[in-house]
């Protein structure tokens, strides 16, 4: 057993909960989240219909911007994730808060034409939403946690539906307070960037061996596998669960990301952000314009995003409660099931109550998905991988994502309705259920390994 080091206590095996920093980190990582990922990213959807109004920008032009912004959010996957390996976490993130700021504070300044949009939104504060965004931060929690790895990562990701719930009405209002200047509400996010930049450099550590602390739970892995002795069996046992209850499949194995990759288990996850994950692109991208359509004010349309936002602590709470005892999968499978009905009321919200209720789906929905398949990637190959296989499946998703916005706003421009959008976001989710249910856990078919590669449940 590796000896305990710095201010780590070894108690009957395992790291005392006092003083374990992966809890505060957790938390300096959400207000990170808030600050310089949620207001962008979801703030958009009030910012960018103001905007489109003042260029006289069409559905497609808004949705290009959109889709821009979203994919090149996601396609530098592979530098982000090698920074993260040379460079660090910390040291990452304080790089992507500072491109954000910048490409704000562009956009509240001089941006004045659609190019100017596609460049600067879509390039630089993408950039900075890409380094600084929900990808780096999951990577952290991979690293600081593995017994309580989808609790952890629950937590992390009420960041993203707290921070839009926060985001668009303060947006909202700096806008209407400024006589409709869309540019103020830039210049605000800039500043929260910067914020974040400083959070990052002063208060993020890199990996629980900096403070001389283990991940949550290993030195229980290490007892147990040192207690069963010799050698481990081989892959064919690979999915076996502990005697005592199951829960949810957690690797110990060591995966490469050329092993990963060669998994049909990834590839079914990853063919599910067609349906949910492009589904919620497009409603950030069209939602407020769509309600507007309908007869409802910007106030009330502004309203509903917030409770899509909000509601994503219903499913992120239910990850939590129940992502480390049972398969994610599974409840990913009703979780986007959830998402495409809300998406089939959406069409018809024509009053309040519908206009709520929807939002309320949508919301649960995307977010217990989401937070699933981010910790079904860890649990199946691995923190050691994780950053790399991020690397890869956030730009394929990313891609497959960013089609919606300006498919919907050519759709719409042709048929001057979302109604035909909605419906196939609808069934590509029922369809993702099914895909859900097939990703089994993966097994690494290798020769005989040593114990502390085995498989290990909650």
């Amino acid at each position: 057993m590796r000896a305990l080091r710095g201010t780590g206590l070894l108690i009957g095996g395992s790291v005392a909960k006092k003083g374990f920093f992966g809890w505060k980190l957790i938390f300096i990582l959400w207000t990170i989240i808030i600050l310089n990922f949620a207001f962008p990213t979801f703030g958009t959807s009030v910012v960018n219909t103001y905007m489109a109004k003042a260029m006289h920008m069409n559905r497609a032009k808004l949705g290009l911007a959109y889709s821009v912004f979203s994919l090149m959010a996601g396609l530098p996957g592979p530098l982000v994730a090698r920074s993260i390996n040379k460079l660090g976490i910390r040291a990452t993130l304080v790089i992507g808060s500072v491109f954000s700021a910048c490409g704000a504070f562009m956009m509240g300044t001089f941006v004045s034409t659609t190019t100017q949009v596609l460049i600067v939104l879509g390039f630089v504060v993408a950039a900075g939403g890409s380094m600084a965004g929900t990808v780096t931060p999951q990577v952290a929690v991979a690293r600081w946690f593995h017994r309580k790895r989808a609790l952890a990562m629950s937590l992390l990701l009420t960041a993203s539906g707290i921070g839009g719930a926060i985001a668009v009405p303060i947006l909202n209002a700096t806008i209407a307070r400024e006589g409709g200047n869309w540019r103020a509400a830039w210049r605000l996010m800039g500043t929260t960037s910067l914020i974040a930049a400083v959070l990052s450099a002063l208060l993020v550590k890199n990996s629980p061996e900096e403070m001389g602390q283990v991940a949550d739970g290993e030195r229980e892995l290490e007892a147990e596998a040192e207690a069963s002795g010799g050698v481990a069996s081989l892959a064919g046992d690979a999915g076996v669960r502990a005697s005592r209850g199951g829960g949810a499949f957690k690797t110990r194995e060591e995966w490469t990301l050329g092993e990963a990759l060669k998994a049909p288990a990834l590839w079914l996850l990853v063919s599910t952000y067609l349906g949910f994950f492009m589904g919620f692109f497009i409603y950030v991208a069209h939602g407020i314009a769509h309600l507007e359509g309908l007869g409802h004010s910007p106030a009330e349309a502004a309203t509903s995003i917030s409770v899509i936002f909000i509601s994503s602590l219903i499913g992120q709470t239910t990850v939590a409660a129940l992502g480390d005892r049972i398969e994610p999968r599974f409840i990913s499978a009703i979780a986007v099931c959830v998402y495409g009905a809300g998406t089939l009321m959406a069409i018809h919200a024509v009053d309040v109550r519908t206009m709520y209720i929807y939002a309320i789906m949508m919301g649960a929905g995307f977010s217990a998905a989401f937070t699933c398949l981010m910790t079904l990637q860890s649990n199946y190959f691995g923190p050691k991988v994780y950053p790399a296989l991020l690397g890869i499946t956030t730009p394929i998703g990313t891609i497959l994502g960013s089609v919606g916005p300006v498919t919907a706003g050519i759709i719409f421009d042709k048929y001057k309705t979302y109604a035909g959008v909605f419906e196939i976001v609808a069934g590509i989710c029922f369809a993702s259920a099914i895909l859900y249910l097939l990703a089994k856990p993966p097994v690494l078919k290798r020769a005989a390994r040593p114990v502390g590669a085995a498989i290990e449940p909650t």
